[in-house]
């Protein structure tokens, strides 16, 4: 009796966390400070729920204790974790 292999297991590379460096979390320290400092209209990308989206808007507040920033978006703020953030723009 010849017996069936099993299927190869499936790797779940395109749900993983991107990984960064400490060189990345200090440019986006600097570019939150930035926009924040001159009210300027950024671009965020997140990874939340193994996606990633992004959000233009005005940083309205940030609080590094809590680790959560208030962005406004079109007269409403969405409160992003700042552990989510991947880049800015």
């Amino acid at each position: 009796m010849v017996g069936i292999p099993k299927p190869a297991k499936a790797k779940k590379v395109a749900s993983a966390r991107p990984q960064l460096t400490e060189y990345d979390y200090q440019e986006i320290g600097e570019k939150l400070n930035d926009a924040q400092e001159f009210e300027s209209v950024v671009e965020i990308t997140i990874f939340h729920q193994k996606k990633h989206k992004s959000f233009v808007g005005v940083i309205s507040s940030a609080d590094g204790q809590t680790g959560v920033m208030s962005l406004r978006v079109n007269y409403e703020d969405i409160k992003i974790n700042m552990n989510d953030i991947v880049s800015i723009k």
